[in-house]
Parts: C-alpha cells; sequence; structure tokens
C-alpha cells in the first residue's frame, strides 16, 4: 500500500488530481452457483467497483446433471460447507444455501447473450439470476426460470437467451480461462496479469484496483 499512499499524498499535497493512482479494469471470472463469486460481487458492488470488472461466467462444475439431482448428498454437503466458510468471511453478505445445485452453462450462455446484444440490461440480468439462486432457492438451470428472471430484470423479449450467440460467448470466456489456468472461482485478473485468488477483503480488492499497472502487459499468473 505504500505506492499507493505516496500517489494519493502527492495528489493532496498539489491539488492535481492527475496524479491519484489509476483505477484499474479488471477481468472477473466467476460462476452464478458459487458462493464465493458471490460474495465477492456483493463485496464489489459495496466498494464501487464492479462497474470497473468484465464479468466472464464460467463453469467450476460442467459434471453437475440437468434438471439437479434431488438428495445428492454429497454435492449439497460440500455447497452448505462452502456456504458456511463464504459466512464466515463475509457476514455481511446474506446467503442462503439454495434446494440444490444447478448446472450454469444455460443460465451463464443467457448473460453471454444479453452481453451481446443489449449490453445495457447485462449487468442487472446477472445480478437477479443469482439472487434468484442465493435468496429465493430457485433452479437457474431451468429455462423457465431463467425467462422469468430475464422479463423481471427488462431484458427485452427479442434477445435470444438460448441461442447460439450467448453459448458461442460463453465458450469464449471458458476457453479463455481455462487457457490461463486460472483453477478455480472467483478470480479477478488486471491487465498486467496480476490475479486476486478467492473471495478476498475489502482492503485486498483496493489495493488490487488502485495499485498502478506493471509495465508490460503480458500475463504473468500469480
Amino acid at each position: 500500500m505504500a505506492e499507493v499512499d505516496r500517489w494519493a499524498t502527492a495528489a493532496y499535497l498539489f491539488g492535481n488530481p492527475d496524479l491519484a493512482p489509476p483505477m484499474v479494469t479488471v477481468t472477473l471470472y466467476a460462476d452464478l452457483n458459487c458462493p464465493y463469486s458471490y460474495a465477492l460481487t456483493a463485496r464489489l458492488e459495496v466498494l464501487g467497483l464492479m462497474h470497473r470488472c468484465d464479468w466472464r461466467g464460467v463453469q467450476h462444475d460442467p459434471s453437475l446433471p440437468v434438471p439437479p439431482r434431488l438428495g445428492d448428498r454429497r454435492v449439497m454437503r460440500a455447497l452448505e460447507d462452502d456456504v458456511d466458510a463464504v459466512r464466515r468471511l463475509a457476514p455481511d453478505v446474506a446467503l442462503t444455501p439454495p434446494p440444490v445445485k444447478p448446472n450454469t452453462r444455460r443460465a451463464i450462455a443467457a448473460v453471454a447473450a444479453v452481453h451481446r446484444q443489449h449490453a445495457p440490461r447485462a449487468s442487472a440480468f446477472r445480478r437477479a439470476l443469482a439472487a434468484a439462486l442465493w435468496v429465493r432457492g430457485d433452479d437457474i438451470s431451468d429455462g423457465s426460470v431463467i425467462n422469468s428472471v430475464a422479463v423481471w430484470s427488462g431484458v427485452p423479449g427479442w434477445v435470444d437467451l438460448d441461442g447460439p450467440a450467448g453459448h458461442r460467448l460463453a465458450d469464449e470466456w471458458d476457453m479463455e480461462w481455462v487457457t490461463r489456468r486460472l483453477g478455480g472461482v472467483p478470480r479477478l485478473v488486471r491487465p498486467d496479469g496480476r490475479v486476486l485468488w478467492g473471495l478476498a477483503s475489502a482492503e485486498e480488492i483496493t489495493e488490487f484496483f488502485t495499485t498502478p499497472l506493471r509495465s508490460s502487459g503480458e500475463f504473468h499468473p500469480g
């Protein structure tokens, strides 16, 4: 934080906002059925930084069946453990273990479709889908749930939520995530390759966004 503090002090002393540390725009890889992703996104919203994130949905568990398998004790036990961990790390974020852990392929493709065909509603649609799962416990692998959330969040009816354009973009996001070998979600990645892993604290997030970019734009994990 020392470098950031020097920038801020210079900006204050000389009254020059151009001396303030730059606010970096990052890529956020997340999965809609991951409670860590949900909590990190909520924390970014509170910090006023979500608009500086390029959200890209990826499936960290593509093997989940559609429809979800009711009574899968192994999956639900792991999900409940994750929710308990998130509650300890982010007690300010309200979330409830849903009755099932849905496959997110179709929901992510729907967000990608809105992003591509009517970008102004993409963020609201994504937030509404996440709330449908983590607040109401809806099965967001169900096309009827996805469609109702789209209507509620103001997505125009002419957007093809399950069309090839959305699925192609979702595939691109997933391939990029796999190629970068990020290993899980959530992951924040800066243009200089620096990565913030998992559900970071507010202080870590702020430092991540305000530290000046390294001179090289090449990707260097870690």
